[in-house]
């Protein structure tokens, strides 16, 4: 530190004294080293990270004991996990908006309450329209908080499932990634075992699994069920969304498609195990939006919820792929001729 110091301390002499400066490439390659050793650090402490040794042995130890080949063990270990861990989150996630859109409907009458006993207090207290409207909003929103504890729904448990999905998927992509690279030991018998079984434990089109997938089939289907997940959820809302709803949108779909060239850059064991994630992501999705499925796992019936939601959104999709067959249409007809 004392080193970096120094250099900074040079670097701005001039600035200070007029004096000679170091500059050009030397500091450029500094900050350039700086960068990739912290990049590397913290991929070094997530590579050793206790999740990630816990998943990448559990991973070989199912491996071992099912005896099955190396791309059906990932399946399976990401379909267990999932439905050990973001499975519950996603129904407790549902539960929490369910009942926020409960509450909701509670509140046109307490606002309604509010805005007579606020007139009153203007008329008994003398208070002015600024004062009134003070008084009102900090009123409205304890009725609002009263709620949320009542129903132990606050706004910020709704984002409990990205909550454990996001690690999840860290995780255990390091930890495969792990297997590929031998790490944390590469001198391991263990490690080196696992990398040779990788190489012979694919199918079909990969044989080996710490080659790319070529044929971009893996990368290509990623981005497709990433797309199709985006656009159920968005096809299943009843009420328009909102600007902050729109930009977020766009920008998983952009992330969608960005992922099609990082997949295809990354070791088919990797790529196979975000095709089985996001597979299973886009079946948890059509299937929690099922009434009978939402009964049974205690979810409640609220008025937004879709009565028949896979007819909604073949109907929904449907249209869409109309208008964009009559745009294209449209498009490839010749303007008319005039005449002369």
């Amino acid at each position: 530190m004392s080193y970096l110091r120094t250099i900074r301390t040079i670097a701005q002499l001039p600035h200070r004294t007029g004096r000679c400066s170091i500059s050009g490439p030397f500091l450029t390659n500094q900050r350039h080293f700086s960068y990739e050793a912290t990049v590397s650090g913290i991929w070094q402490s997530l590579s050793q990270s206790a999740p990630v040794a816990y998943v990448q042995h559990e991973m070989i130890n199912l491996h071992d004991f099912t005896g099955l080949p190396w791309w059906a063990t990932i399946v399976l270990t990401t379909v267990g996990l999932r439905t050990l861990v973001t499975l519950p989150l996603a129904v407790y996630q549902n539960k929490i908006l369910t009942r926020l859109e409960q509450i909701s409907l509670e509140m046109p009458e307490l606002i309604k309450e509010l805005k007579v006993e606020t007139a009153y207090a203007m008329k008994k207290f003398n208070l002015s329209e600024k004062e009134a409207r003070i008084m009102y909003n900090h009123s409205l929103k304890k009725q609002w908080n009263n709620l949320i504890v009542r129903e132990n729904c606050h706004p910020a448990k709704t984002m409990v499932l990205l909550w454990g999905q996001i690690p999840l998927w860290i995780v255990q992509s390091v930890a495969i990634r792990n297997l590929v690279s031998m790490l944390p030991d590469p001198t391991a018998i263990e490690a080196q075992i696992a990398y040779t079984e990788l190489t012979l434990g694919g199918f079909g089109w990969i044989p080996n699994l710490t080659e790319l997938d070529h044929s971009l089939i893996f990368p290509i289907s990623l981005g497709i069920i990433n797309l199709a997940i985006i656009e159920i959820q968005a096809a299943s809302r009843t009420k328009l969304p909102s600007k902050l709803q729109t930009v977020f949108t766009n920008l998983f779909r952009g992330l969608s498609i960005l992922m099609v060239p990082i997949a295809a850059s990354v070791p088919s064991c990797l790529c196979l195990y975000w095709v089985t994630s996001s597979a299973y992501g886009l079946g948890q999705n059509l299937m929690l939006l099922s009434p009978r499925v939402r009964r049974a796992v205690g979810i409640p019936a609220v008025p937004s919820e879709l009565s028949h939601p896979y007819q909604h959104l073949r109907n929904t999709f449907a249209a869409k792929l109309g208008t964009l067959t009559s745009i294209g249409s449209s498009n490839q007809q010749p303007p008319p001729s005039s005449k002369a």
